[in-house]
């Protein structure tokens, strides 16, 4: 039977940049000690964000061999583990998320890249939900929550929160009514689709850049909860019996069924890098 609540942490920190094993030690270290079904981090928080080419992230790149010892914590712990790092695979760097749950590993490489990313990471074409412990979970990792497909997407597959690793700095006009950007984003992706979209998003200053921190947790009815701007865990529960009485607010409306556009992932096929051509999929 399906826990209908989950323990989720969300850890908010500064990675040391430019770095690789210290950074490590510190994920293996809390994904051990934090007592959750969940815990999530940071976009690219195995080495940190503000590299200016291939050639200086180079030697702070893991192939997916690396996250052996994580994979380790969530057979023992039982527990589902997802965070950012900068993968060397295929001949190629990629900005992905691992997701570690206790059977399996899998990689998720973030679709939309922002700025400087494109002259780094070859962009992913495939979205990625996993199940754990009966529930779905889809993964994007920061910019890709601009783009409400992937969140249409993967409500209309089932998966009822998104998880979510950023590296978001702070808007050149600053917070919104109080929130950054993409605590708006996510409190409109959780509203419009009656499911929970979690961010762990980093904090601390990079090359000029600050990222604020403000990880935040939405709940399918847009409720939210944040952090601040320093080093942090941000703990609570996922609570799945809320997702009913959001998708279905009355006898009359279900935001499932409602929907009328044809929403699909793209074909690897006939998806270009540059996101200008796409042939979607017929609908179901």
């Amino acid at each position: 039977m399906s826990p209908s609540r989950m323990r989720l942490s969300v850890v908010q920190f500064a990675p040391r940049f430019p770095g690789r094993e210290e950074n490590w030690e510190r994920i293996r270290q809390w994904a051990d000690a934090l007592d959750s079904d969940i815990v999530l981090f940071p976009e690219l928080s195995s080495c940190g964000y503000c590299y200016q080419g291939r050639e200086e992230i180079r030697g702070y790149t893991d192939p997916s061999s690396s996250l052996a010892p994580l994979a380790k914590i969530a057979r023992s712990r039982g527990r589902l583990l997802v965070g950012g790092f900068a993968e060397e695979g295929d001949g190629e760097f990629y900005n992905s998320a691992y997701v570690v749950s206790p059977e399996q590993t899998q990689i998720y490489r973030k679709i939309h890249l922002w700025n400087k990313e494109k002259q780094i990471f070859q962009s992913g074409s495939d979205p990625l939900i996993i199940d754990f412990q009966g529930h779905r979970f889809g993964i994007e990792v920061c910019y890709d929550l601009q783009f409400p497909e992937l969140g249409s997407y993967y409500s209309r597959e089932g998966a009822e929160a998104l998880l979510i690793p950023m590296a978001w700095a702070e808007e050149a006009t600053g917070p919104l009514s109080g929130l950054q950007a993409f605590n708006h984003l996510a409190i409109a992706t959780a509203f419009s689709h009656g499911i929970y979209v979690v961010v762990a998003n980093r904090t601390g200053l990079e090359r000029g850049s600050n990222f604020p921190g403000e990880s935040s947790v939405a709940d399918p009815r847009g409720r939210l909860q944040h952090l601040g701007s320093e080093e942090g865990i941000l703990e609570t529960r996922l609570d799945f019996t809320l997702l009913s009485g959001a998708k279905r607010p009355n006898d009359l409306n279900d935001v499932d069924s409602d929907a009328r556009l044809p929403i699909a992932a793209p074909s690897r096929s006939t998806t270009r890098v540059s996101g200008r051509k796409r042939t979607p999929r017929p609908p179901r």
